[in-house]
């Protein structure tokens, strides 16, 4: 094989593992919390108000739940150590990453 269908390859098999499997998961994720709440509504015979306001409950829920991760993310994402040597900081008055004085 040659060089260039090995680095096309690559850049492939990298797209796929760095973007469409993260955003795959809350896809997922989403697809079986509303698929687990209809089965209990049809299950359990309830009336389809009640399995509306399960289905908006259930996905007001992932979507905290998303929030979260992503603020525990972004948080160790952080670096509360200065690089390089430089006088840049991040302090509690930072909002998220950046600079912030001594």
């Amino acid at each position: 094989m040659k060089k260039p269908l090995l680095a096309t390859l690559g850049l492939a098999g990298a797209c796929v593992a760095c973007c469409t499997i993260p955003l795959a998961i809350p896809l997922f994720g989403g697809a079986a919390a509303i698929g687990l709440t209809s089965w209990l509504g049809v299950n359990s015979k309830v009336g389809m108000e009640l399995l509306v306001l399960l289905a908006i409950v259930s996905i007001a829920g992932l979507v905290w739940g998303v929030v979260v991760w992503s603020r525990r993310r972004r948080a160790n994402a952080c670096g509360t150590e200065p690089s390089s040597g430089s006088s840049c900081a991040v302090g509690p008055d930072a909002k998220g990453c950046g600079c912030a004085p001594r």
